[in-house]
């Protein structure tokens, strides 16, 4: 996966990774929780706004989500892992045109093995 990752402090790489486990053991208020510490102490890093708008996505709280995933997408414009986490927010909050529209807006700039395979399978759903 692609990702302009340079110069992000590592701090930023630690919580989301922290992140990830604690929503996977469903613990999504303090992922919350973590991530909008992590968002106000690095507000111009697009992958911290990136997994917010994702584990904001998984409480239901579509429209902040977006407002993040959004923001994110503005701050890093060609990381893979940004515009993927945004499809996927925009996804869920049956905003597929919009998803859609991300997909297409990243894969002019940069090849996506991950949005081809999410083409791929959604030519075999008849989408």
């Amino acid at each position: 996966m692609s990702d302009l990752t340079e110069g992000t402090h590592p701090r930023v790489f630690e919580t989301i990774s922290q992140v990830v486990e604690l929503v996977a053991d469903n613990r999504v208020p303090l992922a919350t929780e973590r991530l909008v510490a992590l968002v106000a102490e690095f507000p111009r890093e697009g992958l911290a706004h990136a997994y917010l708008a994702w584990v904001l996505s998984t409480s239901g709280r579509h429209r902040d989500a977006i407002e993040h995933g959004r923001v994110a997408v503005q701050l890093s414009p060609r990381s893979e892992r940004v515009s993927l986490l945004f499809f996927r927010v925009l996804w869920s909050a049956d905003e597929r045109p919009q998803a859609l529209d991300e997909m297409r807006r990243f894969v002019a700039l940069e090849d996506s093995e991950e949005y081809a395979q999410i083409i791929l399978e959604m030519e075999r759903a008849g989408m």
